[in-house]
């Protein structure tokens, strides 16, 4: 997707305007994907010309492309937030208190609020019918969880070799992943496999977490690691 210059008009006016464009190309973009979606569709929901979408963000795929980065900004953040409180506790907290936290802060921000719904909605046809750059998703989301998430288990489980460290978190944002494309393919029909709230797969997501992570850091020729603020034994 090529990425055109913008124009940086400052006055209230055109900063009101560029918002509307920017919530109305969201809300239609998740609801209809971006085929199905025109820039008359968009301007007559946000109250404004055709020519301002051109004006103010040098196209449809730029639209696109701001109306997605926008939203995951705004979710990203408020992921790296929760993790980071965490992790300032004194003592560490158990590798069962990172994994719970870990999976609500992942999940919470997509079920609970409607902005939330509205970016899974625009998450799961993403997926399923890529537009962007994969260096956008991945960049500018999936990798800061990333590292943020290898730095708390190397604190909570200091044993583990970094390359595992990694392959576990990849692990566990794929579980989440997965668990949200479930819910859009399944969540709405008669499927018993699939939760009805992805908040009942948090406990399981926890426990099988927890144990394969155990495993990755089990050296085999010491004994099991010790892990951080008081976890009973497995």
């Amino acid at each position: 997707m090529e990425v055109q210059t913008t124009h940086c008009d400052e006055s209230p006016e055109a900063r009101e305007t560029h918002e509307r464009i920017l919530d109305a190309a969201q809300m239609l973009f998740a609801e209809k994907g971006f085929d199905a979606t025109s820039v008359r569709d968009i301007t007559t929901n946000a109250g404004c010309n055709v020519a301002a979408v051109n004006y103010h963000f040098g196209g449809k795929d730029n639209l696109y492309l701001e109306s997605f980065r926008t939203m995951l900004g705004a979710l990203r953040d408020q992921r790296l937030a929760v993790l980071g409180k965490l992790m300032q506790q004194t003592p560490p907290p158990s590798l069962e208190d990172f994994l719970e936290t870990f999976a609500e802060g992942f999940l919470d921000p997509l079920v609970d609020e409607s902005r939330g719904r509205l970016f899974l909605a625009f998450v799961s046809r993403e997926i399923f019918d890529p537009r962007l750059p994969p260096s956008v998703f991945l960049g500018e989301f999936i990798h800061p969880l990333l590292e943020r998430a290898m730095v708390a288990l190397d604190r909570i489980v200091p044993s583990m070799e970094p390359d595992a460290a990694r392959l576990c978190v990849m692990s566990l944002v794929g579980q989440l992943l997965h668990a949200l494309k479930a819910q859009h393919l399944f969540g709405q029909n008669d499927h018993p496999e699939v939760s009805a709230h992805l908040a009942d797969f948090v406990p399981h997501f926890v426990r099988f977490s927890a144990g394969g992570i155990r495993a990755c850091a089990i050296d085999e020729s010491t004994a099991p690691p010790s892990f951080s603020s008081g976890e009973k034994d497995s």
